[in-house]
């Protein structure tokens, strides 16, 4: 019944392109169908179109590939542009310094979608390496195709910091310092509603340090410095 009512659909539509007198809009939709008439609504939610004979047919966006408006605008549906928001978190498996086989990530950032296939991203949050560091990073997104369904490759960096407040008495100080991180992969995003969702797949890298001086007899100085290179997996929702 829904192939019948689609394949009906077009065929109104078609014929109306062809007899039409009159500039029309157009919905070229995935399933290979084309729809004529007048879009008199285009949102995030969905697409209605009014065929000249007064009929209405609305389709969401998953369905559309892109629209032509009469008066010359062509343009294809994919993730909304701008600004916007995503919650990620994610983990990161492997050994460490302290051999933590399972460690966590909660990433908030705001991102800004240039266009179908490049996005990027600033965020924050909080990591646990071997001890609990803030990052502060900037990621890069390149999807393959302009679907909302669509794996995508990315790449991200920035600067670790510490939770963990300097400590000293009169014996000793122990101060931690800034570090980085690195980390790329590969990804998929999938529509979740009117959001989009996705999980990434690559490799992480991060570097943390901290000094710890004696104040014996003789001062001693040691310098601690962490590498943690791992698997990242990171699942996240974009609004």
């Amino acid at each position: 019944m829904k192939n019948f009512l689609v394949v009906a659909i077009t065929f109104i539509f078609i014929s109306l392109q062809v007899y039409g007198q009159k500039p029309v809009d157009t919905l070229y939709l995935k399933n290979g169908s084309v729809a004529y008439g007048k879009i008199v609504e285009k949102s995030k939610d969905v697409f209605l179109i009014k065929t000249a004979e007064g009929f209405r047919f609305s389709f969401t966006p998953d369905q559309v590939d892109r629209y032509f408006l009469a008066h010359g605008e062509e343009k294809a549906v994919g993730r909304p542009h701008g600004l916007g928001f995503t919650m990620q978190s994610g983990m990161l498996i492997g050994s460490g310094e302290e051999l933590v086989f399972l460690l966590f990530s909660f990433t908030p950032m705001i991102t800004y979608t240039i266009n179908e296939i490049n996005s990027i991203s600033i965020g924050t949050g909080a990591e646990l390496y071997e001890e609990v560091m803030m990052p502060l990073f900037a990621e890069y997104k390149l999807s393959f195709t302009r679907d909302r369904l669509s794996p995508f490759y990315y790449i991200k960096g920035g600067a670790l910091f510490n939770y963990k407040s300097d400590e000293g008495d009169d014996y000793y100080n122990i101060d931690y310092l800034p570090g980085h991180t690195f980390g790329t992969g590969l990804g998929l995003s999938w529509p979740f509603g009117k959001y989009d969702s996705y999980v990434q797949l690559g490799y992480r890298h991060a570097y943390t340090k901290q000094i710890t001086s004696y104040q014996g007899g003789s001062p001693d100085t040691y310098t601690y410095r962490y590498h943690v290179n791992r698997f990242d997996i990171t699942f996240g929702f974009k609004f």
